[in-house]
């Protein structure tokens, strides 16, 4: 089965090319490194592109139209990767190479796995190493509701719209926590989880 470029286009709407096209790389200045003045002026755009009746707040529906330009642009990216040779179709002998690839991959996580369960070394994963690491994750998992119960909500006075200032408010925290040695700039990867881990999105 071969998929067109064109038709997956065709599937996005007219509300989310608008956005993709509206909104810059952060990286302005191509030096593999995002300031905070980038990140800072990448959101202010962000804003200003979703922003569709500029009244200087975004609605339900304008929040949507965001939700929708990530998702247009994830698929977008997905369809590059697999088209490996940029023709614009992706043929079934593509298909099956990325499948190979994601089974390749998923292979390599799970012996990552078994090494950090086998505390031991010993090559096996007996029931306590098993108990252990239930109890990490546990503990992790508590740590990352705390986490979230501190950070600013997107809408800060829960009126239904976020104004630019609760959007740019929002963006600074975002980048403080991405910024995870504190030198007020990021590089790549910083801030990202590693593929096979759900990975937060700037």
């Amino acid at each position: 089965m071969l998929l067109t470029h064109k038709m997956k286009l065709g599937l996005l709407s007219g509300a989310s090319l608008l956005l993709i096209a509206a909104s810059p790389a952060m990286d302005t200045n191509q030096d593999k490194v995002v300031s905070k003045a980038e990140f800072t002026a990448a959101a202010n755009a962000r804003f200003d592109a979703a922003d569709a009746n500029f009244d200087g707040r975004l609605n339900q529906e304008e929040r949507r139209a965001m939700r929708e330009q990530k998702r247009a642009k994830r698929a977008e990216n997905r369809f590059k990767r697999a088209d490996s040779n940029g023709d614009g179709f992706v043929s079934e002998a593509e298909m099956k190479a990325k499948e190979a690839e994601r089974s390749s991959k998923a292979a390599e996580r799970r012996e990552r796995m078994k090494a950090r369960l086998d505390i031991n070394k010993d090559g096996q994963v007996d029931a306590e190493e098993r108990a252990a690491m239930r109890a990490k994750r546990k503990d992790k998992r508590q740590d990352g509701k705390t986490a979230r119960k501190d950070r600013p909500r997107l809408d800060a006075d829960g009126d239904g719209l976020i104004t630019r200032a609760e959007y740019m408010s929002h963006a600074d925290a975002i980048f403080l926590r991405m910024d995870a040695n504190g030198d007020g700039q990021l590089t790549k990867g910083e801030g990202r989880k590693k593929r096979g881990k759900k990975k937060r999105r700037r």
